[in-house]
């Protein structure tokens, strides 16, 4: 929780039309929080495991999802079950392993003759 000080610093630090913060220290520090809080969501979500054993391209994908969810709404409004959806998602229809393999074996076999 924020003190009232540490708030209205924020307040004040945030940016202008034009996109320029009166105390950018201030203000990206808190940017650096909001991401750090969010990505300790996401691994309260999912788990060390889940997320060690994406391929590349999962990650990839999971990442621009959980990117375009973060942008949709406040990190404190983001539930858990919406971060598991989005790995659902990915690891089930968009890019499931299963798929991922098949496609290397193909490609592989391509190669060879």
């Amino acid at each position: 929780m924020l003190s009232r000080k540490q708030l209205e610093e924020i307040i004040k630090a945030w940016p202008d039309k034009n996109g320029v913060s009166s105390n950018p220290e201030v203000y990206d520090q808190w940017i650096f929080s909001q991401n750090q809080y969010f990505v300790d969501k996401v691994y309260i979500a999912l788990g060390n495991d889940r997320v060690d054993n994406l391929s590349e391209k999962q990650l990839r994908l999971l990442n621009n999802a959980l990117y375009r969810l973060k942008a949709s709404k406040s990190v404190f409004d983001i539930t858990l079950e919406e971060i598991v959806g989005q790995y659902e998602i990915v690891t089930e229809y968009m890019s499931p392993l299963s798929v991922e393999n098949y496609v290397e074996a193909l490609k592989n076999r391509e190669k060879l003759h």
